[in-house]
């Protein structure tokens, strides 16, 4: 499987109706859940989300509360915001990673979905690569100097190799613009 897991999407939309992402033509797997409405929202977020779906036209709850509430508690998760129109507040300037103006097909908002979730997968494997690749570094050193750390080294070893496999995976998986886009993003 590309990514080590099953997707989350909440979606915060009274009438959207999603794609189905568990095709054979789909290039993540999504599990979806419809924010209840009869409940505070704020009492809905939690980390398990990968991507929220948000109606940036939404009063009750208000839709930059629902997207400032998630940036602050779960800061790495995506956001997609939907709009009747080009609104005057831009939710990507309030820290939305995309905007969506219906209407729109069932193959734009699928092809935005699996976009965001593999930019977030890619930006997470090379973390994880830059990470151990600094631990690999240290490791290394810590060999040089005569310290017994040689089991540990050769396990960072085989994950950064593992890590940088499924990296590049994930930029397979990516067209030449979603790339760019995604290396803009790991910048940032």
């Amino acid at each position: 499987m590309l990514l080590k897991s099953t997707s989350r999407l909440f979606v915060v939309h009274p009438t959207l109706s999603l794609p189905d992402l568990g095709t054979d033509q789909a290039r993540i797997a999504a599990t979806v859940r419809q924010a209840d409405f009869d409940r505070s929202i704020l009492d809905q977020i939690d980390e398990r989300y990968d991507l929220l779906i948000l109606d940036w036209e939404l009063e009750t709850p208000d839709a930059r509360g629902v997207l400032d509430a998630f940036r602050q508690r779960v800061p790495n998760t995506q956001i997609l915001a939907l709009a009747d129109d080009v609104p005057t507040d831009d939710p990507v300037d309030r820290g939305a990673d995309e905007l969506l103006v219906r209407p729109l097909s069932d193959e734009v908002l699928q092809s935005t979905i699996e976009r965001l979730l593999l930019q977030q997968a890619y930006e997470m494997a090379m973390d994880e690569f830059f990470r151990l690749s600094t631990e690999r570094a240290l490791l290394e050193s810590e060999l040089q100097s005569g310290l017994d750390v040689g089991d540990r080294y050769q396990s960072v070893v085989s994950d950064l190799y593992g890590s940088r496999a499924r990296a590049a995976a994930i930029r397979d998986q990516l067209s030449r613009d979603e790339f760019d886009q995604a290396l803009r993003q790991l910048l940032e």
